[in-house]
């Protein structure tokens, strides 16, 4: 499975898809206005991490590249991108309304015209590895909610929330945890910088299609 090593992964910021409430998928959908100061919101966080990313690794997609620089403007660091970290190419759903997805996630249909399941997690897999096999030390990930959600169920769980834009996770190793070994954190900016235990992992259920 993946190296058991300490990273960081971040959703890119909202999209003009995201706003109109429909699936981008492959398609390259733009930062709105909104989605760059998500983006610049998590500055604040950045700089309050004891374990700082030294390497940024985004897909090839606009809405993932552009949030990856923005926050590279804290980090000042190593960035590159790498198509296989791109959001699930969902063919005839692309452009159709979240409600209209529901075939693909909720019962875990393969689109037509599109990548299967087992296609994308294959893909998201080597992606990760590769990125995480080629840095000695920890590195962050920004990419998109498909590829969040695929990471769990390389290990068989399925998050129970969907993933919100420019929230920061931290994977810190933890082998005694058999099944995922990560403790899971997440970075809220609310008062305070608040790092908690992100639920969406670790109130996952198992995933048994």
């Amino acid at each position: 499975m993946l190296p058991a090593k300490h990273f960081y992964m971040i959703r890119h910021g909202q999209t003009e898809a995201n706003a109109a409430r429909v699936m981008a998928g492959s398609t390259d959908s733009p930062l709105t206005d909104m989605g760059r100061q998500q983006a610049e919101s998590v500055h604040k966080v950045l700089d309050s991490l004891h374990i700082k990313p030294q390497t940024i690794v985004h897909s090839h997609l606009s809405r993932a590249r552009d949030t990856a620089h923005i926050l590279n403007e804290v980090l000042d660091t190593h960035i590159y991108e790498d198509a296989d970290l791109a959001e699930m190419h969902v063919g005839e759903f692309e452009g159709a309304t979240y409600e209209d997805c529901g075939p693909i996630f909720e019962q875990g249909h393969d689109p037509t015209g599109g990548e299967t399941h087992d296609e994308f997690s294959f893909r998201i897999r080597r992606g990760l590895s590769n990125a995480l096999e080629k840095h000695d030390h920890s590195i962050l990930v920004v990419c998109h909610g498909g590829v969040l959600a695929a990471l769990g169920k390389l290990y068989n769980i399925r998050p129970r929330y969907l993933f919100e834009n420019c929230h920061l996770y931290e994977f810190e190793p933890d082998m005694v945890k058999e099944k995922f070994p990560w403790q899971v954190w997440q970075y809220d900016d609310e008062e305070e910088i608040i790092r908690k235990t992100a639920a969406l992992f670790h109130e996952a259920i198992e995933d048994i299609s």
